[in-house]
């Protein structure tokens, strides 16, 4: 690996992390977190990939590589974080323990499957419209199921929001 960067913004972060969360909570946060992270680097390493840069911020952990070879290496790269997190899910869940980190671990994999540019998801679904015959429509489709994403976690928010307000 050539890089490790650390932004201010992910300095930012956890100091609210610290703030907002008690330490069993942050520690099963970023276990869930590492784990994820490691099921990628695991996954360049299979695919013989080279591992470039990894970068963290308030936004999350940000692994550049080496280009995929071919599509189906890219996928098990995007594929392999989630995959961890549900499959550390199943094995808390089956060993019925560590019950806030298995909640956390599956909340991670199924939130990076989202079709959002920046997750994994999004990554694999742009991956696989690169080059198409009818890249440009997909593109477009991509962008609605994005944007219907994004108005959906937001109304899921503002809907948690409201209902914890006090009466």
């Amino acid at each position: 690996m050539k890089r490790f960067r650390i932004k201010f913004s992910f300095l930012l972060f956890n100091a609210l992390l610290f703030l907002l969360c008690d330490g069993g909570m942050i520690l099963s946060f970023y276990a869930v977190c590492v784990l994820h992270e490691l099921g990628h680097i695991a996954a360049l390493r299979l695919t013989g990939r080279e591992l470039r840069c990894v970068e963290l911020s308030f936004f999350g952990i940000r692994i550049t590589s080496a280009p995929a070879a071919d599509i189906k290496r890219g996928a098990a790269v995007l594929l392999s974080g989630p995959a961890v997190n549900l499959l550390l899910y199943a094995f808390l869940r089956a060993a019925d323990c560590c019950g806030r980190t298995a909640v956390l671990s599956l909340a991670a994999g199924l939130f990076n499957l989202l079709p959002l540019s920046s997750l994994d998801g999004g990554a694999l679904l742009d991956m696989l419209a690169e080059g198409r015959i009818h890249e440009r429509q997909f593109r477009v489709c991509l962008g609605v199921l994005r944007a219907l994403t994004a108005l959906a976690l937001l109304m899921y928010i503002i809907t948690e929001m409201l209902a914890n307000v006090p009466r």
